[in-house]
């Protein structure tokens, strides 16, 4: 099942209810575009504790129908990361506390906060 194509989401930051309900929407859009199978890391600065599995629980609810693989990284690996995967199409998404990486070909850059805050104005 991991060699078929997965939409790649990263996530680094603060899992807080904002970050929750902004990948819960990337989910749902992720369904609407007919995509079926969603690799989800998150990029941790400390050992994941009760919050985070629950944050991780709401998320993987929200779409029951889409095949999800969640994998857990340390935070310090992430620009490697980024480097190793250029022109993969990633879309990586920022939470509170998370600095924006330079720019790296084939990579989307959401930041939770502007997000909530362009979906209060409309």
């Amino acid at each position: 099942m991991l060699s078929q194509k997965f939409l790649k989401v990263w996530f680094a930051g603060e899992l807080d209810e904002k970050a929750v309900e902004h990948l819960k929407r990337k989910l749902a859009e992720a369904l609407a575009h007919r995509e079926r199978r969603v690799l989800i890391r998150f990029y941790l600065d400390k050992n994941p504790h009760e919050s985070y599995y629950d944050a991780l629980r709401n998320i993987l609810l929200s779409s029951v129908s889409l095949s999800i693989v969640v994998e857990e990284r340390p935070a310090s690996e992430l620009k490697k990361d980024l480097e190793r995967a250029s022109g993969e199409g990633i879309l990586l998404v920022l939470g509170r506390g998370a600095l924006r990486p330079s720019r790296i070909t084939g990579l989307l850059v959401e930041e939770v906060e502007k997000s909530c805050l362009r979906a209060s104005l409309t």
